[in-house]
């Protein structure tokens, strides 16, 4: 892929180390703590493996910079020790409305850029069955607005080179993944107390075929499907009107920018469209 036009960097993995616990394909609980020494072992492999790769990679292209995707900061310490060839710190990291103590950490004990690999919010509410598209993109705002204020040359932490928002569109097949594909499932398959719209204690309230942020619509005869945007679409687009590594942005010119953005708008929209 070195001479692909358009390519940004490299990426390894995808949240592996989940892997070293989850039984299947689906996504389960996020493994917050895991004491087994054999899986820590597993996790010392994999982290080791990571960087030679980075390493092996630099010889055939070194003009991309090469970042892994891990879940969340688990096993920061091994990636600290183990992945030091790794230019970027990349994660799929869900925990609501703030990132926390992403920034901090990473720039305190691993000193590399922050990528956030995945992110976002499902828009269908668990308590009730409904969508919540208003709850979503109050999370994506504050989300991004976070991304922003961690900019490189902005202020606060600094270490933050952007993210990707999960997702564009609606994925059918995350529940069941080889049934009811012609479904929009309304199965919590985890539970994330970030997500305090709809969390309840002790019950599951992701929704992992709702966090587009265009609806899908049925399949037609010819495999092809409409998408209505959501508002957290309209929020995301105002969003991405101000560049904050651009003219020497400032905290304060961010928060202008993201205090000017209202949901109620994007609803309004929403409403228009129909």
């Amino acid at each position: 892929y070195k001479n692909t036009k358009g390519l940004l960097l490299y990426l390894l993995g995808n949240e592996n180390n989940y892997g070293l616990v989850w039984e299947g394909a689906e996504t389960e609980n996020i493994p917050v703590k895991e004491k087994k020494s054999t899986v820590r072992k597993r996790a010392k492999a994999l982290y080791k493996l990571i960087n030679e790769a980075a390493v092996t990679m630099k010889t055939i292209d070194n003009s991309h910079p090469i970042a892994l995707c891990n879940g969340d900061l688990q096993y920061l310490d091994l990636i600290v020790k183990e992945c030091p060839d790794v230019d970027i710190f990349g994660a799929n990291i869900y925990r609501g409305k703030s990132f926390g103590d992403v920034f901090e950490k990473i720039k305190k004990k691993y000193c590399k850029p922050v990528l956030f690999t995945e992110f976002g919010s499902d828009a269908l509410n668990a308590v009730s069955n409904l969508e919540d598209q208003n709850a979503q993109a109050s999370i994506l705002k504050e989300n991004w607005k976070e991304i922003y204020e961690n900019a490189a040359g902005v202020g606060k932490s600094g270490n933050c080179i952007g993210g990707f928002t999960f997702q564009f569109s609606d994925g059918w097949w995350k529940y069941g993944q080889t049934k009811n594909l012609d479904i929009h499932d309304l199965n919590a398959s985890w539970g994330n107390g970030g997500y305090s719209f709809d969390y309840t204690k002790g019950k599951n309230n992701m929704n992992e075929e709702w966090f587009g942020i265009c609806a899908k619509g049925p399949t037609d005869k010819d495999g092809l499907y409409p998408l209505y945007p959501r508002s957290a679409y309209y929020i995301l687009q105002k969003v991405h009107q101000i560049n904050p590594f651009t003219n020497g942005k400032s905290l304060n010119e961010i928060k202008y920018h993201f205090d000017k953005i209202q949901i109620m708008n994007a609803s309004q929209k929403i409403e228009n469209n129909n």
